[in-house]
């Protein structure tokens, strides 16, 4: 797997579960963006429980806090005074940092340069939010939407679609996906959430029958029809493959990453497992900058790696050693010689 534009920096790591510890990577030699070894670990009195990043600078939310870290973890701006955060993510354009307070039942936005304050919207019907992402696939059928803002509600059994508006806020356009069936377009256990490298949505799915990540088209099904008559249309997104359909009618193994294929191939069953590109409780899932699609294999002890069409191509580590890993993000520094330092950072 390697990668002759590449010089690998070790693995950046939060080892202690809820948070306590992460650590900043360190270039060591050329090699793999597949393969790691671990770097320094930081203890953060923060207890962040999610992080992101941008150009190789850090992005944290624990429950009291917001902290912006650099790649030596010190802090380069903070915004204190949360009320439970438990959820951010980074939209497309790279200029807001979106927070979830679970307290506030609120999503806030700050500039991702000082973290300056922008706005917030209070969602009071929402349940616990473990995960956001953005993408702007169908923002245009919203007058004025700049993108849209999913959010992970696995307490309500549903991943809720917002269209995002920088002068109005946040305005409910349906759902991304639903809990309560085995088919496609349904999660039932909703966890993290990414965009991938082609434009469409991840979501980490870690019902115990389940144990995968499915690939979403995200742009609103206008032609879906609500469950309940009279309810507001969700505007569902559709499950899509990740590469070349294998059957005709596609098995559902297209669809997701971590299909077991010992609990049934051609229905929407899965299942725990600690095979290779396989999961137990997925809860993180993160794209780099070469497409590469990272999973926390949360329960498994690891963060596993495919490629961009859904190929399983690494694990790290090999022996499964770590201490529930919940939160992961893919880094590239471009270094001064016009190479750059790869490296995961996590929780």
């Amino acid at each position: 797997f390697v990668l002759a534009s590449c010089v690998l920096a070790s693995l950046a790591l939060v080892v202690a579960g809820c948070g306590e510890k992460i650590a900043s990577p360190q270039p060591v030699g050329e090699a793999s963006n597949t393969l790691y070894e671990f770097g320094a670990i930081f203890t953060d009195p923060d207890m962040p429980v999610q992080l992101t990043q941008q150009f190789g600078v850090l992005y944290l939310v624990g429950p009291e806090a917001l902290v912006k870290r650099d790649w030596a973890y010190d802090v380069l701006e903070r915004v204190e005074g949360l009320d439970q955060g438990t959820a951010l993510c980074i939209e497309e354009d790279l200029r807001f940092v979106f927070v979830w307070e679970d307290g506030a039942k609120r999503v806030s936005w700050y500039s991702t340069g000082d973290l300056s304050f922008l706005g917030s919207t209070d969602i009071p019907d929402a349940g616990t939010i473990v995960a956001m992402a953005t993408n702007p696939a169908g923002s245009e059928l919203v007058p004025g939407a700049e993108t849209f803002l999913y959010l992970s509600d696995p307490a309500s059994g549903v991943i809720h679609r917002y269209a995002f508006d920088i002068y109005n806020g946040l305005s409910s356009y349906g759902i991304l996906a639903r809990s309560g069936g085995d088919a496609a377009r349904f999660v039932n256990l909703a966890a993290g959430l990414a965009t991938d490298s082609g434009g469409m949505m991840l979501a980490c799915d870690a019902d115990t029958n389940r144990n995968w990540v499915i690939r979403f088209n995200s742009e609103p099904d206008t032609l879906d029809v609500a469950t309940v008559p009279g309810e507001e249309d969700p505007f569902r997104g559709t499950a899509t493959i990740f590469n070349v359909p294998t059957g005709n009618p596609s098995p559902a193994a297209d669809y997701v990453l971590g299909d077991a294929a010992e609990y049934g191939e051609t229905g929407w069953v899965g299942g725990p497992s600690d095979l290779d590109g396989e999961f137990h409780s997925p809860l993180g899932v993160a794209v780099d900058a070469d497409g590469q699609i990272l999973v926390a294999d949360t329960q498994n002890g690891r963060i596993q790696i495919f490629n961009s069409i859904g190929d399983h191509v690494g694990t790290f580590p090999s022996d499964n050693s770590l201490l529930y890993p919940v939160s992961v993000a893919p880094v590239e520094i471009t270094t001064g010689s016009g190479y750059y330092s790869s490296a995961l950072v996590f929780i």
